[in-house]
């Protein structure tokens, strides 16, 4: 589940053009999406760092910003 969630991410962050306006908040987030990734693999490949259920809510808070800027940016556009 933990990687769908990281694949939609992914996914949502091609898909906007532009995901975050400014340029602080955006760096924030894609180290945050980077680090998410690396634990991930570092988890499922070496050694259990987090719990499976913790490291899947890390995953949604780090991918929530994205779905939330996909449905407004949709949304902007139909109007």
């Amino acid at each position: 589940m933990t990687f769908l969630i990281i694949m939609a991410g992914l996914f949502m962050l091609i898909l906007l053009e532009k995901p975050f306006e400014k340029r602080a908040s955006g760096l924030i987030f894609l180290v945050s999406y980077l680090l998410l990734i690396a634990i991930y693999v570092i988890q499922t490949t070496f050694v259990e760092l987090v719990s499976d259920g913790f490291l899947m809510l890390i995953a949604g808070i780090v991918v929530c910003p994205l779905f939330f800027r996909l449905v407004t940016s949709s949304s902007r556009k139909r109007t």
